[in-house]
């Protein structure tokens, strides 16, 4: 029997993406090379999700940190908000770009949107 996980991967990172007719092909580019999915990992990090409650020591060294950050989302992000909300939150300097008709990955359906909000972001900070 082949192993179907790079094809099972592609097509559900292809609902990432907004822009339907390049979904697969933006998938497909991100699964060269291939990588095996490391179940036993993803299995781990939820359940350590699941059961953090209340300040973590991530959350308490994002608040701790003392640099400008930008955080660069896409509008269209089919991914719960609270995740990036929760960072922003944390961040005691933050500024959020948020792009418009892009999802989880927006540097990669807007590659020039992801450029300038970061080239603004260095910008600023100096």
């Amino acid at each position: 029997m082949p192993d179907t996980s790079r094809e099972r991967a592609v097509l559900q990172w292809s609902t990432e993406f907004v822009d339907r007719e390049r979904a697969i092909r933006h998938a497909e580019a991100m699964a060269d090379p291939w990588f095996p999915i490391n179940f036993p990992c993803n299995k781990a990090l939820n359940a350590e999700a699941r059961h953090s409650a209340g300040t973590t020591p991530l959350q308490s060294a994002c608040q701790a940190l003392e640099l400008p950050v930008v955080v660069v989302d896409g509008d269209m992000d089919i991914r719960p908000r609270s995740a990036v909300d929760s960072l922003v939150r944390a961040l005691p300097q933050v500024r959020r770009v948020t792009l418009a008709d892009s999802g989880h990955l927006p540097w990669v359906e807007d590659p020039d949107g992801f450029r300038d909000a970061v080239m603004m972001a260095m910008t600023a900070a100096r």
